[in-house]
């Protein structure tokens, strides 16, 4: 979920620079830019500070694409599953489920619940939502989530009518789909941002300003009262929320913090009670003076390079491979990161439910010297030499949070050696990911956070056609490998076949995965209720503050 990449941060925005403000229209620029965040001296009993990576660029569940905008709108809007305080998958609007034995069709039976404005949540309006997504009009990034759906890739390819899907309510209260074969992690894909539902009686008279300030209508523990951009989103407690008798907190601040150096700064002086992460070079300091506000427990995540492989030099898989072994992962995350992240020589992080692992490039155990000595021999033979370099390009968000600047010269570098001259293009995070999406790249700093607790998150990444396949790699047999993993009911068959899948991957050398995630939140002791996870998922309706230890730290 787009780095932090996750989801992608690294994420997949449908418009690019100001195209993106301005499609939104007068309604969302009208709310203005402040010239500072705002402080506050004294802090609010009921109000929690979110330092929140970067600023969104749509709450619009069909269009979001990052975590830090998942991170507000999880707070605004909850689907069928919902999220625990620990990160696990919870009855949400849906209060019950049944499916058929051959795992084809499922019937959710929805609570009573109310919208913000007092209209009653129902089924229709999880069928509507779901149809704009992937309607091909929405030109959704997560339209493929919907692939495993009776008729998704025939609605979103325009070649069937979007009540064609597989998905229909039955009365007010029961959700019926209809899938084109089992998926065992269905549950924990309705916990996913695409999958919550819209008020179809707002998006209908509102159309794309719905989800903005004055227009959002909400059926989670917030609302959405004020958002100015690049500086701050408010949310306010949703009165009509069905537990919202249990949701401690009156109002929720995110700040957009790229530069992670100043949100410490600002953790520190009281005006954050949380930050998305720390700065590496920091790292240090933290651990002798704050300790307490660590806590590196292993998240679902891998940073990774992606690869055009339909760009010349990439196109030839010893060019791909070479860069591979040249990349010095060990060093990343000693001299960089820092954070005691696992390097990565795999696509699927270790922890992932139900995925047997032990994959790996087959150079991995070769001492770095030896490595680099083939990568060179590798290049020599695609025609590559010190007279002969490959000139190519990496981009990179030039608001990228955390190392991703310190990365790209550490890579710059070490691929110098193996005749590879990188040019290093900073671009903001819209046109940033406008331009992957296009695959208008050679070489790109990505990652993904995983959507869910499965294996076929990051493998989806390499599906042929895929939304978030970037790279544009396309391998046949891999393909039919996911497409049988799809089809198996048996957990063990299933992973095996993902398994295969992945090894595929890392034979094309389709991918250049460099490290695995690490929790890297920082998190005041005081904040009661937020349980670091591996999905990194911690929403505003657990939180609470012990409120003494809160006020007699800034005093």
């Amino acid at each position: 979920m787009t780095e932090r990449t996750k989801k992608g941060l690294d994420r997949r925005l449908a418009l690019g620079g100001g195209a993106a403000a301005a499609a939104l229209g007068a309604g969302y620029l009208a709310f203005g830019r402040a010239k500072t965040a705002p402080r506050h001296v004294s802090l609010d009993p009921n109000t929690f500070y979110r330092g929140n990576a970067d600023e969104p660029e749509s709450l619009d569940p069909s269009l979001i694409q990052g975590t830090w905008e998942d991170w507000i709108a999880g707070d605004l809007l909850t689907g069928l599953i919902t999220y625990s305080a620990e990160g696990k998958g919870i009855p949400g609007m849906a209060t019950s489920w049944t499916t058929t034995p051959d795992g084809l069709t499922w019937n959710f039976k929805l609570r009573e619940a109310l919208w913000s404005d007092g209209k009653p949540v129902t089924a229709d309006d999880f069928v509507f939502s779901w149809q704009r997504t992937v309607n091909p009009a929405t030109a959704s990034f997560y339209s493929y989530f919907f692939y495993g759906f009776q008729n998704a890739r025939a609605v979103n390819a325009g070649k069937m009518p979007l009540t064609a899907l597989g998905v229909q309510a039955l009365d007010p209260h029961t959700l019926q789909i209809k899938l084109e074969h089992p998926i065992p992690y269905l549950l924990q894909m309705l916990t996913h941002n695409s999958m919550y539902p819209q008020p179809r009686h707002v998006v209908e008279a509102k159309g794309k300003t719905w989800a903005l300030p004055g227009n959002y209508v909400s059926n989670g523990a917030y609302i959405l009262q004020e958002w100015v951009p690049n500086d701050h989103v408010t949310l306010i407690k949703n009165p009509l929320f069905y537990d919202a008798a249990n949701v401690a907190l009156e109002r929720v601040i995110f700040y957009p913090t790229a530069d992670h150096s100043a949100a410490l700064r600002r953790l520190r002086a009281g005006e954050l009670d949380v930050q998305e992460a720390y700065p590496a070079a920091q790292i240090g300091w933290l651990k002798a003076n704050m300790p307490e506000l660590l806590n590196p427990v292993p998240q679902l995540t891998t940073e990774f390079i992606s690869i055009n492989v339909k760009r010349k030099p990439f196109d030839d898989w010893r060019v791909r491979a070479a860069i591979n072994m040249a990349i010095n992962r060990e060093m990343l995350v000693e001299k960089i990161t820092r954070g005691g992240e696992p390097v990565a020589y795999n696509v699927v992080p270790p922890g992932t439910s139900n995925f047997p692992g032990g994959n790996h490039f087959a150079f991995k155990a070769t001492p770095y010297p030896a490595r680099l000595a083939q990568a060179q021999r590798l290049m020599r033979d695609a025609g590559y030499g010190p007279d002969r370099k490959a000139e190519v390009t990496y981009a990179i968000r030039s608001t990228a949070p955390g190392n991703a600047r310190a990365e790209a010269v550490a890579i710059q570098q070490a691929l110098a050696l193996i005749y590879v001259n990188i040019s290093i293009l900073p671009f903001d995070a819209a046109i940033f990911y406008d331009t992957i999406q296009q695959h208008d790249f050679d070489l790109a700093q990505a990652g993904w956070q995983a959507d869910f607790d499965d294996a076929a998150t990051f493998l989806e990444l390499f599906q042929t056609g895929g939304g978030n396949n970037w790279g544009q790699y396309s391998n046949p047999e891999f393909d039919a490998l996911l497409a049988a993993s799809q089809q198996a009911l048996d957990i063990q068959s299933r992973g095996e076949k993902l398994a295969a899948a992945e090894a595929l991957v890392l034979k094309d050398n389709a991918v250049m995965p460099l490290y695995f995630g690490i929790n890297t939140n920082l998190v005041r002791p005081y904040v009661k209720g937020w349980i670091a996870n591996k999905m990194e998922i911690n929403r505003s309706r657990w939180i609470s503050f012990d409120q003494k230890a809160r006020t007699a730290l800034f005093v």
